[in-house]
């Protein structure tokens, strides 16, 4: 990806700011705790940003002046390029042009503001840019020079290592730097390299490692490398730490920010913001800086985070505190609101009479005796922090609106509102308010009352709707609660959301459905592909290809068709493509939301099975991909020759 000039150090304005404290002492032990800070390009190390002096000095300054640096932010690291591509005549490493002043003065001017300074370089002769040195056969001498300088961090990639010697030129650089006797960070970067070093950077003297080949830039890549972690968890601890990848705020919403440093925090992962796009040089310090967040991701409790529930779309990831608390992530991942269903059952708390809950967010406190769940909107994330604790808080409680499979857009459309009171104490005078989506008006009241709802019951009610004329914008409405506790009158929110059941085409004749246009389509990773996975490789089920072509999909995965009871069967080949090796999914049929096929798990190599599913009155044909609930990475599926008799 092409990475825009940064600003200059004008634009953060912070140039001036006092320093708080002259170099700070070196970490004692190298990677004891997850790193906190900034770098540039971790990514993409292509040198296509702007780096310099003028930019490290913003950036640290900013660190200060944000208020970042207090928060735990405290390294600043040199992404790849800082140095020359050629060495000095003494055959030491030396900085870019771009760098006017001398290191050593950087590396001054960085500590007097209480920060701490990292570097990179390659296991080859290059770093993997091709455009600067690396430290191939010199790893004594630049290991002195860092040391020398004051560096405090030292990325290393491994893009010029060969014949499998990456573990073997990374504890070459990893003894130099202990001979030196400066403590020094060392994390390894494999890029595109598949070389596995959550399995020995550790043994080899590194801290921490990279466990996810792409840049973690948008939503997608960023749940995507969320499923690499799955079982990686054994690898962290302390003095070594899994890092799944930095943070390229701009391509993130408020949501999804706080989605992806929660889920990172839960992973005791490195949390690193990439400062080389032009919009990620001011940085979101409301939502870096969140303490409750960067205290989960600092404590270590004897093991990372996990996962502990997947159905699909929406996630539960938990991670033990060392106060007895645990932390439980609840994510939506797809691209409408979601219910999800958690209890501190899957965060493995003992039976205690009452819980503490905190939203690590929203600062909202509560009490529970067990439930956990809620609405959760899209690409967004619930952070809980619970604690086996009575407490006088007020109980916890939540709000979910049960829609149809699909909203048919010109016929009626009922509503079951449900909100349960999960705490030891009543809730009175709850007041529902329904808010009408666009092009759809109420049938019955848009409000309604409950008088007490008691601790563990939940209150439901039924609300129709119908379209003011045929609907063409997504079906999206909102619900709100006022409620009043003994702690005083509180409110939650949620959304009701589904897609349009729209009918592109009059009802199908025979036909292969990767011809026909779909009603809609969810897909884990890029869109579904017409004949073609994965960014248009050929569509490959153990070496073999269909002469009809099909779909490709990423699980989790869901491509529904308008069939409108005009169909007898559908038929098609699936298996798991060879662009995933290590894939692990399912495939499922559902006519109308109910499921009529299903394969079960299915590995790469298996073979190919054929499905003949009948769908007799079918209105909505769904094609679904299941992840088998071991994470998505590499999840490739095929429906190959996928047919429809009618």
């Amino acid at each position: 990806m092409r990475r825009l000039p940064v600003l200059l150090c004008a634009l953060f304005l912070l140039a001036t700011a006092t320093p708080a404290a002259a170099d700070p002492p070196p970490e004692p032990v190298p990677g004891e705790r997850p790193p906190l800070g900034i770098t540039w390009a971790t990514g993409d190390p292509y040198c296509l940003y702007n780096s310099g002096e003028d930019v490290v000095k913003a950036a640290a300054d900013q660190l200060v002046g944000s208020g970042l640096r207090d928060a735990g932010y405290e390294y600043v690291m040199l992404g790849d390029c800082w140095q020359a591509a050629q060495r000095d005549a003494d055959g030491k490493l030396t900085a870019r042009t771009t760098f006017s002043a001398s290191i050593p003065a950087l590396v001054d001017y960085v500590h007097a503001r209480g920060l701490k300074i990292g570097f990179s370089s390659g296991t080859g002769a290059k770093t993997c840019s091709g455009q600067a040195a690396g430290s191939l056969d010199h790893e004594d001498l630049d290991a002195q020079t860092f040391a020398g300088w004051g560096a405090d961090y030292l990325r290393y990639d491994t893009c010029y290592s060969v014949n499998g010697d990456a573990p073997a030129r990374v504890k070459k650089m990893a003894d130099a730097l202990k001979r030196t006797g400066r403590p020094i960070t060392l994390e390894v970067d494999d890029y595109d390299r598949n070389q596995s070093p959550w399995l020995w950077a550790r043994g080899a003297g590194a801290q921490v490692w990279r466990t996810y080949k792409n840049a973690t830039f948008n939503f997608g890549y960023s749940a995507g490398s969320l499923d690499k972690q799955y079982g990686l968890e054994g690898y962290a601890g302390p003095g070594g730490w899994n890092m799944p990848g930095s943070f390229t705020f701009s391509y993130l919403d408020t949501a999804e920010r706080q989605a992806k440093l929660g889920l990172w925090a839960v992973l005791n992962a490195p949390l690193v913001a990439d400062m080389a796009l032009t919009a990620d040089t001011t940085l979101p310090a409301d939502v870096m800086a969140n303490p409750d967040i960067i205290a989960v991701d600092q404590d270590w409790a004897g093991v990372a985070g996990h996962k502990v529930r997947d159905t699909g779309w929406t996630e539960v990831w938990t991670k033990p505190m060392s106060d007895g608390s645990a932390v439980l992530v609840l994510f939506n991942r797809g691209e409408l609101a979601a219910p999800i269903t958690t209890s501190v059952a899957d965060a493995g708390l003992p039976a205690a009479s009452g819980y503490r809950v905190r939203d690590l967010w929203t600062g909202e406190e509560t009490e529970t005796t067990g439930a956990l769940g809620g609405t959760v909107g899209r690409h967004a994330a619930t952070v809980l922090r619970v604690w086996p604790a009575n407490t006088t808080a007020a109980p916890r409680t939540s709000l979910t609106v049960e829609l149809p499979d699909s909203v048919p857009p010109d016929r009626p459309v009922t509503a079951t509102v449900r909100f349960a009171n999960a705490g030891s104490t009543p809730v009175t005078g709850a007041h529902l308010q329904l808010t009408a989506p666009a092009q759809w008006q109420f049938d019955s009241p848009a409000e309604a009352d409950a008088a007490t709802v008691a601790p563990g019951a939940t209150w439901e009610t039924a609300v129709t709707l119908h379209p003011v004329s045929t609907a063409t914008e997504p079906f999206r409405m909102p619900a709100t609660v006022t409620y009043t506790t003994a702690q005083g009158t509180r409110t939650t929110s949620a959304r009701a959301e589904a897609p349009l059941l729209l009918a592109p085409n009059p009802p199908y004749t025979n036909g292969l459905l990767n011809t026909q246009p779909w009603m809609s389509s969810e897909n884990g990773l890029g869109p579904v592909e017409r004949d073609s996975t994965d960014n248009g490789h050929p569509l490959t089920v153990n070496g073999k290809t269909d002469a009809h072509g099909g779909l490709g999909a990423h699980a989790p995965s869901v491509v529904r068709y308008y069939l409108g009871g005009k169909c007898r069967q559908f038929t098609a080949t699936v298996g798991v493509d060879d662009r995933g090796p290590n894939g692990t999914l399912g495939f499922r049929v559902l006519g109308d939301g109910v499921e009529l096929e299903a394969t079960g798990d299915m590995r790469h190599g298996d073979p190919a099975q054929h499905l003949a599913v009948p769908v007799t009155g079918v209105q909505v044909l769904a094609l679904a991909v299941d992840d088998a609930s071991d994470g998505s990475a590499g999840d490739w599926g095929d429906w190959l020759s996928p047919y429809v008799t009618c």
